[in-house]
C-alpha cells in the first residue's frame, strides 16, 4: 500500500469590509488539489453567509400533469423499441425505466422513481434505490446483449430545479454510449496512471487511508466526504474489493449501495440541503477492471430557495476550479451518526 498525497494551500485575502464599517477584514481560503486527477478547488466557509435572493412569483400551473406518476406514465412517456424491449418500458415494483424524450446519448433513458409524485430528500428509502438498481441493472443486461458495441454505463440524478430537474416527479437518468464521458474518462485514466505508477488500486487505498473525511461504511459499500471537492457537500461512495462495473454487481452490494445513498440522503436533508446531483461511475461492460478501478458514486449539494440560484460562477466554468462553502471534514462529522 502506497501513502496519497493530501495536498492543500492555505491563502489568506484582506478588505475593507462594509458590514463591519468598512474596518479591515481577513478570510482565509484553502486551495486543495484532488490526489488523483489534480483537479483543484478552492474552499471558503464565509461564502455560505453571503445574500441570497429568495423570491419570485410562483407559477400555480406548474405540477398539474406529472408525466411520471402512475396514472400518466403509459400515456405521456416513450416506449423502447419492441427489438430491444418487447415490453415497452423496464418495470422493477414501483420503479420504471423508459427512454428519454430528448435524449443526449445512444441509450439515454429515464427511470420514475416510486409511485409518489414528490418526495423529500429524507423519503428516499433504501427500498426505492434497490428496485431502481435493479431495474438498471436489467437494461444494462439488454443493451449489452442487443448492441455489445456501446459499452460505457452511468446512472445519474438531478433533484429539483436548482439541481438541473425539469419535473419534480424523482427521477434518474440512465446512460449508456459507445464512449465514456469525460469525467468517466479521467478517472479511468487516473486510476491507470496511479495503478501504473503504483501498482495499487487508488480507490481501494483511499478506503484505508482517509479517516479524516470517514462516514460510514457496510459490507460492501464505504462513504467519505471528497479532500478537494467540485461542488459544495461533495460525498464519495466506493465499492469495496474488486467490483468495477454494474454487471458485476450482486445482491448484497446493491442492497448495501442503496442503504447508503438513503442514509446520506437523510443526512443532507438534516443539514437543510433540498437539491443535489448524484452520478455512479462504471467500469464498461465485459472489462473487469478492479485491478485499477472501482465502482463509485458521487453526490453533491445544489442551492435551493424560491428562486433558481447558481454555484456555477466563473470560476469553476472558466477556470475549472470550483468555489467551495463547505468543509468536508466538518460534513464527515455530521454524517457519522447516521451509520451508527
Amino acid at each position: 500500500m502506497t501513502e496519497i498525497d493530501f495536498v492543500k494551500e492555505i491563502i489568506k485575502t484582506e478588505f475593507l469590509n462594509p458590514l463591519k464599517d468598512f474596518q479591515m477584514d481577513s478570510q482565509i481560503i484553502e486551495r486543495r488539489t484532488d490526489p488523483l486527477t489534480g483537479d483543484k478547488c478552492r474552499i471558503n466557509i464565509q461564502r455560505s453567509r453571503r445574500p441570497k435572493q429568495t423570491e419570485i412569483p410562483e407559477n400555480k400551473d406548474v405540477g398539474k400533469k406529472c408525466y411520471f406518476c402512475p396514472k400518466n406514465i403509459d400515456e405521456t412517456t416513450p416506449k423502447f423499441s419492441p427489438q430491444l424491449v418487447p415490453e415497452g418500458r423496464i418495470r422493477e415494483k414501483d420503479f420504471v425505466l423508459f427512454p428519454n424524450l430528448f435524449p443526449f446519448g445512444k441509450y439515454h433513458t429515464v427511470g420514475a422513481l416510486g409511485e409518489k409524485h414528490s418526495l423529500e430528500l429524507n423519503e428516499f428509502t433504501p427500498e426505492i434505490w434497490k428496485n431502481c438498481l435493479r431495474g438498471c441493472i436489467k437494461f444494462f443486461n439488454i443493451v449489452n446483449e442487443k448492441d455489445p458495441k456501446v459499452r460505457f454505463p452511468s446512472l445519474n440524478m438531478n433533484y429539483s430545479p436548482f439541481a438541473g430537474a425539469s419535473i419534480e416527479h424523482p427521477h434518474v437518468q440512465v446512460v449508456v454510449d459507445e464512449l465514456p464521458s469525460e469525467m468517466t474518462d479521467k478517472y479511468f485514466r487516473k486510476s491507470w496512471d496511479y495503478f501504473d505508477k503504483k501498482k495499487s488500486n487508488f480507490w481501494q487505498d483511499l478506503i484505508t487511508q482517509d479517516k479524516e473525511r470517514f462516514i460510514g461504511e457496510s459490507d460492501s459499500m464505504i462513504w467519505l466526504t471528497k479532500f478537494c471537492p467540485m461542488c459544495n457537500d461533495e460525498i464519495v461512495g466506493i465499492m469495496k474489493g474488486i467490483t468495477s462495473s454494474f454487471l458485476e454487481m450482486n445482491e448484497k452490494q446493491i442492497e448495501d449501495l442503496s442503504d447508503g445513498i438513503s442514509r446520506i440522503f437523510k443526512g443532507l436533508y438534516e443539514r437543510g440541503i433540498r437539491g443535489i446531483n448524484l452520478a455512479i461511475y462504471s467500469a464498461p461492460f465485459n472489462e473487469h477492471l478492479g485491478h485499477f478501478f472501482s465502482l463509485n458514486v458521487r453526490i453533491v449539494s445544489r442551492p435551493s430557495g424560491k428562486a433558481y440560484t447558481s454555484d456555477r460562477g466563473f470560476s469553476e466554468i472558466l477556470h475549472e476550479e470550483p468555489i467551495i462553502s463547505t468543509i468536508p471534514e466538518d460534513l464527515a462529522k455530521d454524517l457519522r451518526k447516521f451509520f451508527e
